[in-house]
C-alpha cells in the first residue's frame, strides 16, 4: 500500500519533508520566534469572536423565546409533558443549528480582518518582516479597507 506524504515547498523550492522538515527550515532561516507569527492579531480576536458570536446568538435566541410562539414552546415545557430531550431544548434543535450558523457567521464576519493580517504576517520573510500595526496599514494602503475582507466570502460558507 501506498502511502501519501505531504511535501513543503520553501519559497526557493527546496523540499521542505513536512511539519518537523518545515519547522526546522523556519527556526534555522528565521530564527525560533517565526513559528509565532500571526499570534497577536490571533489572540486579538479571541475575546471579539467570542463576545459577538454569543451576543448575536443570545439576541435571536431572547426574540424567539419572546414571541409568541416562543412562549408556547415554553409553556408547553413548564406543564410537565412527556417530551424527550431534543424537545426539551429551549429553541428545538433545528433553530439552535441556524441561530449557531447565523452567530457565528457575524462572528466571522467581525473579526475576518484579523485572520487577514495573521496570514499576512505568515507569509513575510525576515528581510521584510513588519510589525502587526505595519501589515495592516499596508494592507490597507494598498487595498482600502476592503482588502481586510478579502476572501470572507468563502470563510463564511464554511463556517455555515
Amino acid at each position: 500500500m501506498d502511502t501519501i506524504r505531504t511535501v513543503m515547498v520553501a519559497p526557493g523550492g527546496e523540499a521542505l519533508g513536512g511539519l518537523i522538515g518545515t519547522s526546522r527550515h523556519m527556526i534555522q532561516t528565521e530564527g525560533f520566534f517565526s513559528l509565532y507569527k500571526g499570534l497577536v492579531p490571533s489572540i486579538m480576536s479571541m475575546a471579539p469572536s467570542g463576545a459577538v458570536f454569543y451576543g448575536v446568538y443570545d439576541i435571536l435566541k431572547s426574540a424567539y423565546l419572546h414571541s409568541p410562539e416562543g412562549r408556547k414552546r415554553l409553556e408547553n415545557m413548564k406543564q410537565g409533558e412527556d417530551l424527550n430531550a431534543l424537545d426539551q431544548l429551549e429553541l428545538g434543535t433545528v433553530r439552535t443549528l441556524v441561530y449557531g450558523a447565523i452567530a457565528g457567521a457575524c462572528a466571522e464576519a467581525a473579526t475576518y480582518p484579523f485572520e487577514v493580517v495573521r496570514r499576512q504576517l505568515q507569509l513575510q520573510v525576515r528581510a521584510t518582516k513588519m510589525s502587526t500595526l505595519a501589515t495592516t496599514l499596508k494592507i490597507v494602503e494598498q487595498g482600502g479597507i476592503p482588502a481586510l475582507y478579502t476572501g470572507l466570502t468563502p470563510s463564511l460558507l464554511q463556517v455555515s
